[in-house]
């Protein structure tokens, strides 16, 4: 194993030496056999450690052992990397292709195609195989290694199946799974994950599982410096502290960042759902309603009809003007405003009850007549808008709601964009407000509805770790919320002094 290399980054060309816990998980697994028949002990390995830690090229070496060192050897062994996606199990593929062709005496050895690599003296197939794999019902396996177990579905239950279940008639075949911790969405990682602790903390005892955990524990805190290396034992190699302290400084006061750090860097389970904005943060934006006449703006458009709120987001990027100025070395500033609407016979609020009144009353929000919420009020709105302001593009989910956005195109002449309810979507300008909360960068005049729904809302994360507001876990409504990071995310479309591109890739209805 010492004869091979690393192939990427700082590393490259270096040889894999291995440390001193990796040591340990390699002489557990190939080195300790039963005594009744000289086979391996261990038949199911879990492996989780932090990002970053060298998970793919460890996995890549694993597999190597498997496919050429194996004790006994194996005639005609298949081994499968398995992910989610095809396209992710290359991480681990792509390594050991690197490593063979780095090693001239398996170079000589190895074949490697498209999607599939085979060690010619035993005919070993190394396969890659993504969600594919629950067609496939001939499998014979000797191993196989499902990466990036956290990013595991229930719809990928099946593969998992067709995987544990093809390994039957092999003599010591081996199950690997490589991870980081997952989120409360992550379930086919949470069963294996708890199995896998109460075997470590010999809550029941299973001599064919090997457990290999590094996570900080529960009560450190995340930003002790001496608790980093619990989840991270290649601290100061590959996992550079500077890196770490960097964004642990972020994660203080962010909490969709804290999320992350605390998942992916100490390696802890995390709710996928993140309460985002800190109310002292939110209130430190507000100024006086700054004179925007003729001002260039961009909008969000989020649609309630019944009992829910429909609200109007305006987002003014601010360039360096008399009005506005910058200082040296100072970052552009956006300005929100923010109208919602509300049926007069919602079944769910009491409009004559405060915070509702107050609100009303102030004009915040507006109530409209019937048991179901006006569109000709929004578009009236709408319509005093672009009047007032130089608004470029309005952002709009056309689902349950093609009919306003063709009214605003067709009858109005307003450019109107399809904004789907994905994270992919969101993920951007809710990054960049999050940022921009932190640094100064969001302005508001102090509207208390806006305030409130920002400090309801909640953010939910993907498997691929982006985000978008959650409206069925934050605490109450987030419709103004909504339409900012919409409107924010038009923003990023315009041309201007603040940033941004001035071509617009996507759907205009």
């Amino acid at each position: 194993m010492q004869l091979q290399v690393h192939t990427t980054g700082e590393f490259d060309g270096k040889p894999f030496i291995l440390l001193p816990y990796q040591k340990f998980v390699v002489w557990c697994l190939f080195g300790w056999k039963r005594k009744v028949d000289g086979l391996r002990r261990f038949r199911k390995a879990y492996y989780s450690i932090g990002r970053g830690n060298g998970k793919s090229p460890f996995a890549a070496l694993l597999t190597l052992v498997l496919a050429c060192y194996d004790d006994p050897p194996e005639p005609r062994a298949e081994i499968v990397i398995a992910a989610t996606e095809r396209g992710q199990t290359r991480f681990v593929a792509d390594e050991i292709r690197r490593m063979v062709e780095r090693q001239k005496a398996l170079r000589k050895r190895f074949t490697s195609y498209k999607q599939r690599i085979v060690y010619e003296p035993n005919d070993t197939v190394i396969e890659q195989l993504g969600k594919e794999a629950k067609s496939k019902d001939g499998m014979n396996l000797h191993a196989f290694v499902a990466d990036e177990l956290h990013e595991w579905r229930e719809e990928h239950r099946g593969v998992l199946d067709k995987l544990q279940t093809a390994m039957g008639k092999r003599r010591q075949p081996m199950e690997i799974y490589i991870t980081t911790a997952g989120s409360d969405q992550s379930v086919i990682w949470i069963d294996i994950y708890e199995d896998a602790c109460k075997v470590a903390r010999g809550i029941y005892e299973n001599d064919r599982w090997f457990v290999f955990i590094c996570q900080m524990d529960e009560g450190d805190d995340p930003f002790d410096e001496a608790v980093w290396s619990k989840a991270n034992p290649n601290l100061d190699i590959s996992v550079k502290r500077d890196y770490l302290r960097g964004m642990a400084q972020e994660a203080e006061h962010n909490a969709g960042i804290l999320n992350k750090f605390l998942r992916y860097h100490m390696n802890v389970r995390v709710r996928s759902d993140v309460k985002a904005i800190d109310p002292k943060l939110w209130a430190a934006g507000t100024i006086e309603l700054p004179e925007l006449l003729n001002r260039m703006c961009a909008a969000g458009l989020d649609l309630g009809w019944r009992d829910d709120l429909a609200s109007l987001a305006l987002c003014f990027p601010m360039k360096a003007k008399k009005d506005f100025p910058l200082g040296e070395n100072e970052q552009p500033k956006y300005f929100f405003r923010q109208w919602s609407w509300i049926c007069a016979e919602t079944d769910k609020r009491d409009l004559t009850q405060q915070p509702w009144a107050g609100w009303i009353r102030s004009g915040r929000l507006i109530v409209t007549p019937g048991n179901t919420t006006d569109p000709a009020a929004i578009f009236k709105q709408i319509d005093i808008v672009r009047k007032l302001y130089d608004l470029k593009s309005i952002a709009l989910d056309p689902n349950n709601a093609r009919a306003p956005g063709i009214h605003l195109v067709n009858e109005m002449g307003l450019n109107v964009f399809e904004f789907f309810q994905t994270c992919r979507k969101y993920n951007e300008p809710t990054q960049l407000m999050l940022t921009l909360l932190q640094n100064g960068g969001l302005q508001h005049d102090g509207d208390p509805l806006f305030a409130w729904t920002a400090d309801n809302l909640v953010l939910k994360t993907d498997a691929a770790g982006l985000v978008m507001p959650d409206k069925t876990r934050s605490s109450d409504k987030i419709d103004p919320m909504v339409a900012a990071i919409m409107a924010l995310s038009e923003c990023l479309f315009l041309d201007t002094d603040a940033g941004g591109y001035n071509t617009h890739s996507f759907r205009q209805l």
